[in-house]
């Protein structure tokens, strides 16, 4: 029989798995909008014209781009092995 926190414990990991796969989803659609929608063409100077990007430069936006492919990468694809095929078996929803 399961203790509590064995149970809290098997509860948190089902979460956190349901949780990065839902990421895993909205990483795909970013990543491929970052393409599609031409940020790659925005300068610093267009970034400073809002003030909740003010302090981001191109160079630190691809490298978040960046970032999130490397994540997106590492999680793999809905196959056989892969981390994200791993965290589904543990997850009682299919993510959004």
């Amino acid at each position: 029989m399961m203790m509590n926190v064995q149970k809290n414990l098997a509860s948190e990991m089902q979460q956190l798995a349901a949780d990065f796969l839902r990421a895993k989803n909205r990483l795909a659609v970013t990543i491929a909008m970052y393409a599609s929608e031409g940020m790659a063409t925005l300068t610093d100077a267009d970034y400073q014209e809002l003030a909740e990007f003010a302090h981001v430069t191109v160079s630190e936006m691809t490298a978040a781009r960046n970032a999130f492919n490397e994540i997106n990468t590492a999680m793999g694809e809905y196959t056989t092995g892969t981390a994200v095929t791993r965290l589904m078996r543990i997850v009682n929803a299919v993510p959004k």
